[in-house]
């Protein structure tokens, strides 16, 4: 594992990335508040990353001025209410049409009363799309980093970690050494 990290780090930085070592989560959000201030983003897109959630980036993010914008559609509603995520891939499922339109109404102004979900989709997508025209960087988990080619494979079905790391001038990947695969031909398994 050591070779493999070693040999991504040297792919990675000769395509144009650079590499930080965090042993710790509060060195880790240090590390990604460090990059945010050198370049004075105060407004941040993020797509879901459990490592992100399990070192609490968010509110460390918060308390230092920077606003932070989920753009899962599950995460940004637990996010609008102030919760943590009640499951790992489906983190608003305890939550009823009828709650996400009120709340929709409430921080949006949709219609009182509306649960149509492709409405309540609509407004989302863009008010969001808002957020990811406005933010100075974008903060991505990462579902496969490659050591071969120092390469990563952000997964998305919503097209929001796509805009993440495509529309903000930087894009800060998060991940930890268990998304590490050795060569190209194993993405493939």
């Amino acid at each position: 594992l050591a070779n493999y990290l070693e040999e991504f780090e040297r792919n990675a930085v000769r395509l144009g990335a650079k590499v930080y070592w965090a042993a710790t989560p509060a060195e880790h959000n240090e590390i990604v508040l460090g990059i945010l201030q050198r370049h004075g983003a105060t407004k941040v897109v993020k797509s879901k990353s459990m490592l992100t959630e399990e070192c609490h980036l968010n509110p460390y993010l918060e308390r230092h001025g920077i606003e932070v914008t989920d753009t899962d559609l599950g995460e940004w509603i637990v996010q609008l209410r102030h919760e943590p995520p009640s499951h790992i891939v489906l983190p608003a499922i305890h939550i009823k049409k009828e709650e996400v339109g009120e709340l929709f109404h409430e921080r949006l102004g949709t219609e009182k009363g509306a649960t149509d979900p492709p409405y309540l989709a609509a407004a989302a997508r863009k008010k969001l799309r808002e957020k990811f025209l406005d933010a100075q960087a974008g903060i991505t988990g990462v579902n496969f980093a490659i050591a071969e080619t120092g390469g990563l494979v952000v997964c998305t079905n919503e097209g929001n970690a796509d805009l993440g790391v495509s529309l903000p001038k930087v894009h800060i990947a998060c991940l930890g050494i268990e998304k590490l695969i050795p060569r190209l031909a194993d993405l493939s398994v």
